[in-house]
């Protein structure tokens, strides 16, 4: 059930309302939606000519359709109401629960327009609906401090590898660079190195450095010149 009736006014005209869209540039992305045969958005033309910003089009979707913008961060989600909806689905439709009270569920979505996914979510938790819009940015920024461990998996499998296989020793040479390359896939350590470089690619960092101590080993990655 969906506790908001949702209706649809004009992103052009509620951006121009707002002081965020002169006239004019309202009737340049026109024409060129026009010109591209109408294959993108209103939202999506404005982001590409630079005439507004993904926040501002969000404000403007957002009292288009009747509903509450916020900015979303890992301080406003609860945590523990995150788990009502699989990881897979939340990630996939840019949605994060917010907080529940009683059957109340408070959703936060990048595209408030979409009826039929509020439906689905009313039907996977058995709760109404009430719907925030916020920017797909913060959304996803959310999930990811909120949802860490969903790569833990990897390190188990790691561990899985190693236990599993024990150690042995290799008396043959290798003297093939594929032969190597295709032996090095199944190493727990060559998985390990490549679980760090790709979750540093992914947050962006421009450093790895790996602290080994007597008992612990800490990996930080230096993102915009901060260590994490």
């Amino acid at each position: 059930m969906i506790a908001t009736d949702i209706t649809r006014k004009r992103l052009g005209d509620i951006l121009t309302q707002q002081g965020a869209l002169p006239a004019e540039q309202l009737r340049q992305a026109l024409e060129f939606q026009r010109q591209s045969n109408n294959t993108l958005l209103l939202g999506e033309v404005l982001l590409k000519l630079g005439f507004c910003t993904e926040e501002q089009i969000m404000q403007a979707l957002a009292a288009g359709y009747g509903v509450p913008f916020a900015r979303i961060s890992p301080r406003v989600a609860d945590p523990k109401v995150i788990d009502v909806l699989p990881r897979e689905f939340l990630e996939k439709h840019s949605v994060l629960p917010l907080f529940k009270v009683k059957n109340r569920l408070t959703l936060a979505v990048s595209e408030p327009a979409n009826v039929f996914l509020l439906e689905e979510v009313g039907r996977l938790t058995g709760c109404e609906v009430l719907v925030v819009c916020a920017m797909a940015r913060d959304i996803g920024a959310t999930l990811e401090n909120h949802l860490p461990t969903a790569k833990v998996f990897v390190i188990d499998d790691i561990i899985d590898d190693h236990f599993d296989n024990g150690l042995s020793l290799v008396e043959e040479k290798a003297d093939d660079i594929a032969a190597l390359e295709a032996a090095a896939k199944g190493s727990p350590v060559i998985k390990l190195v490549n679980y760090i470089i790709y979750g540093a690619v992914g947050d962006g960092a421009s450093d790895i450095h790996i602290e080994p101590d007597e008992n612990t080993l800490r990996v930080r990655c230096r993102v915009d010149g901060v260590f994490y």
